[in-house]
């Protein structure tokens, strides 16, 4: 039988805690007597309380409503209290629930092999009251804390998720993780890679026939469009600017087939600008520039990152762009020699291009 609190010359009344009041309680023992004096001690307190005579009964409550805190006895029929620890230590959604056996048995082995068992104490009968409540309650109020911690690391884990989402739509996979390691200052030279530029020949005009909230869902529409082919052919997105919009392949990941890749890219953006027009009550044309040679590469920003390229390439590819015709893909001469044989071209001859002076440029109108 417990020992009920009372004031004693050698047992002075204890003011227990009361923070971990309302928390619910399982009481598990196979003698009914005990049971009552520990429901009666807890509900005093202002505890939940539920009871179970044996191990496997225990479990199933555990099962449908676990409890903040077990009260655990050994000796029981069928299933010890070793048993029930274990297997609520296997059940990784159990094995966090704070258990302290509460036995008669007090030899070495016994509390050895409660412990190991998984329990976070282990009392001794006949207990007194307070010393049973005071250890209740530091076992509830650092369960509190560990799950108040568990659920700031859980969201702290969606908000680096997050973060890491948004960073990831900002900027290359390869340039984000450098940044997240704990580089600053990222630029590298590409010996070749190509750069192209697409744009609304005709966006001015329906600027000032529609509300800015068209016009962004329009250009939305059809960015999109060309986001979701720079994905399918891995074409790094660089920006867009107003109703343009730039791209790049070879940077960051280096490979061969720049030219050819992006080529494949810049006539598909054609496909997909008039499936967008066959639904539309407008007709969007636009200009597409491209030329292959270095670029340099990098991020700038301490805020507002972003990946950006710098070089006559980046400038070469801009002017095949404004000195283009609508509908059409024009390219430099750097691009037709890496292209010729496998895409169809449409010599255009040497035009006078700002900047550059007198260049030898070609119209990409298929692949072969």
């Amino acid at each position: 039988m417990p020992e009920l609190e009372q004031a004693t010359p050698e047992t002075p009344i204890i003011k227990t805690d009361t923070s971990a009041e309302g928390s619910y309680i399982l009481i598990v023992d196979d003698v009914p007597v005990n049971l009552q004096a520990l429901e009666s001690i807890l509900k005093t307190r202002g505890f939940k309380v539920e009871k179970a005579t044996g191990g496997e009964q225990a479990l199933s409550i555990v099962q449908s409503s676990p409890p903040d805190l077990i009260l655990l006895d050994v000796m029981m029929p069928k299933m010890n209290g070793y048993e029930v620890c274990q297997h609520l230590q296997a059940n990784p959604e159990t094995a966090k629930i704070p258990v302290i056996f509460l036995t008669g048995r007090n030899d070495s082995y016994s509390i050895i092999k409660g412990f190991a068992a998984g329990a976070l104490d282990y009392i001794v009968k006949p207990f007194h009251a307070p010393e049973l409540l005071a250890r209740i309650n530091t076992h509830l109020e650092l369960k509190r804390s560990r799950d108040v911690i568990l659920r700031m690391n859980t969201l702290l884990d969606a908000e680096k998720r997050r973060a890491e989402s948004l960073l990831l739509n900002i900027l290359p996979n390869s340039i984000a993780d450098r940044l997240q390691s704990g580089e600053r200052n990222i630029a590298e030279k590409f010996e070749n890679a190509t750069v192209f530029f697409a744009d609304i020949t005709n966006f001015t005009p329906l600027s000032e026939k529609y509300s800015a909230e068209e016009i962004v869902q329009m250009l939305n529409l059809v960015f999109s469009a060309f986001d979701a082919l720079a994905e399918k052919y891995g074409v790094e997105k660089i920006k867009t600017m107003g109703d343009s919009y730039m791209a790049a392949c070879g940077i960051p990941i280096r490979r061969d087939d720049h030219a050819e890749v992006a080529a494949e890219m810049a006539l598909e953006m054609l496909k997909e600008l008039r499936v967008f027009n066959s639904t539309s009550a407008e007709q969007l044309n636009i200009r597409i520039g491209m030329h292959s040679g270095p670029v340099i590469a990098g991020v700038i920003g301490s805020k507002k990152f972003i990946y950006d390229l710098w070089g006559d390439t980046v400038n070469t590819a801009s002017r095949m762009e404004s000195h283009g015709e609508p509908g059409k893909i024009h390219v430099s001469e750097a691009m037709y020699e890496q292209l010729q044989g496998k895409f169809g071209f449409e010599e255009r001859g040497k035009i006078d291009i700002k900047g550059k002076g007198a260049m030898k440029t070609y119209f990409l109108t298929a692949k072969q």
